[in-house]
């Protein structure tokens, strides 16, 4: 496996806006050389792009969101007060063959996040 792991931050802020490690099969990625340099990182266009580099397209992305205490590293690195939890966002990027092609592990400080879902709603037959 490839592991990648970002840290987001603002110029302004002294620490980061979430931890994220991704997962991808180093075989697909060695696909194209320039994905196993550290040194591309932030991939331009993001992973949905480098994917495609490599002939692979994104059918969908599922993710699971839970919550969880902080593990004592987690707290050190996102500047987390006493009492404030993590929200874990799990990632299965799944191309258009259903085949997961990437995972990763999004961490988001609890006190500083907020999540917005938005569902669209197919009109009533009226018939």
């Amino acid at each position: 496996m490839l592991q990648r792991d970002y840290r987001t931050m603002l110029d302004h802020e002294g620490m980061p806006l979430n931890l994220s490690t991704s997962y991808l099969s180093y075989e697909l990625a060695a696909k194209n050389p320039e994905l196993l340099n550290d040194s591309n990182e932030p991939w331009p266009g993001g992973t949905q792009h480098q994917l495609f580099t490599i002939g692979i397209e994104v059918d969908r992305v599922d993710e699971t969101i839970s919550t969880r205490p902080p593990t004592v590293a987690e707290t050190e690195e996102l500047d987390l007060s006493t009492g404030v939890s993590v929200f874990v966002v799990q990632k299965r990027t799944i191309d258009t063959t259903g085949r997961t092609v990437e995972f990763s592990d999004v961490i988001l400080p609890g006190d500083r996040t907020e999540l917005v879902f938005s569902t669209k709603l197919n009109r009533w037959d009226a018939r």
